[in-house]
C-alpha cells in the first residue's frame, strides 16, 4: 500500500539513517518544516510562524538545521526544543564530523565543532560535503570542489545555471542542469536522467543507499516530492499537492 501525504513539499533532507525525510510545505500556513517517515506517511510539523529554509540533518540526528530570519536555527526532530546557531548566515550543510558550512554575504564559512567560524572559499553558494569530511562541493558560476584542508579548488562544471550539487558516496555528483537531474562522474563524463520526471529540483542522496535520491518535482502547479532510483529511473511519490495556490521560490 503507497502512503502519500496530502499536501504539497519541496526541499528533502534524509535523516542520517534514512528512516525520516525533513521537508518543507505552506500546507497550514507559510512555509514550515515537516517531517515524515522515508517510507512515506503522514508529516509531523516542527515549525510555525516565520518561513524556514534549507533544512539539513546533524549527522547524529539530534538537530535539522534551516534558515530562518535571515539567521541558521537548529529545531529538535521532535519540535520540542529550537534555538539559534549563526546570525545572517543561511545555506546550512552539516560535515559528518560536526563541522557546519554556511553562507554568508554570498562568501562559504565553516563553523567547527568547537564553535570558531572562518571564511574558507570567497563567492560560493549551495554546499555540500562528501562522505568522508574532506571536500565541499558548491557552486560559483557553474560546479567547483574545494579541498577543505588545503583549500585546493577543482572547477567540475562551466555552466552557470548548474544547481544544487550533492556528491556522492563514489564521488560522482549529481546537479540540476536546466529543469533536469545529471550526473557528473569522477573522470568528468555525465549521466543523462531525463528518464526521471522533471522539472526536477532540491536532490538529496541517501545517506547509505548510492541509488537513492529524493528531489522535488514541479507538478501540477505545485511542488512535490519524490524517492527515485537513479539505476532504474523508478519513483515513489511521498506527497501529493492538493491544490495549485503555490507562491514560487527559488
Amino acid at each position: 500500500m503507497e502512503l502519500i501525504s496530502s499536501g504539497n513539499g519541496m526541499s528533502p533532507a534524509w535523516s542520517p539513517d534514512g528512516r525520516q525525510i525533513a521537508f518543507l510545505s505552506n500546507r497550514a500556513e507559510g512555509w514550515d518544516l515537516y517531517t515524515m517517515p522515508s517510507v512515506g506517511g503522514e508529516p509531523s510539523r516542527l515549525t510555525s510562524g516565520a518561513t524556514v529554509d534549507d533544512p539539513a540533518w546533524s549527522p547524529d540526528g539530534r538537530w535539522i538545521a534551516v534558515e530562518r530570519n535571515r539567521s541558521i536555527e537548529v529545531v529538535a526532530p521532535d519540535g520540542g526544543e529550537r534555538r539559534r546557531l549563526v546570525q545572517d548566515a543561511g545555506q546550512a550543510a552539516w560535515s559528518p564530523h560536526g563541522d557546519l558550512a554556511f553562507v554568508r554575504d554570498r562568501d562559504l564559512y565553516v563553523l567547527t565543532h568547537d564553535g570558531k567560524e572562518r571564511v574558507i572559499q570567497r563567492d560560493a553558494s549551495q554546499p555540500h560535503w562528501s562522505a568522508d569530511g574532506r571536500t565541499i562541493v558548491c557552486c560559483r558560476r557553474g560546479i567547483w570542489e574545494l579541498d577543505v584542508p588545503t583549500g585546493q579548488l577543482r572547477q567540475r562544471t562551466r555552466n552557470p545555471g548548474d544547481a544544487s550539487p550533492q556528491i556522492a558516496a563514489d564521488g560522482d555528483i549529481v546537479f540540476v542542469r536546466g529543469d533536469a537531474l545529471a550526473i557528473l562522474h569522477q573522470d568528468d563524463t555525465m549521466s543523462d536522467l531525463s528518464g526521471l520526471p522533471s522539472p526536477a529540483g532540491a536532490p538529496a542522496l541517501h545517506p547509505s543507499e548510492l541509488d537513492t535520491i529524493a528531489y522535488q518535482l514541479h507538478d501540477g502547479g505545485n511542488w512535490d516530492i519524490v524517492c527515485a532510483s537513479l539505476e532504474r529511473s523508478e519513483i515513489r511519490r511521498l506527497t501529493r499537492a492538493t491544490w495549485t495556490s503555490w507562491n514560487a521560490r527559488a
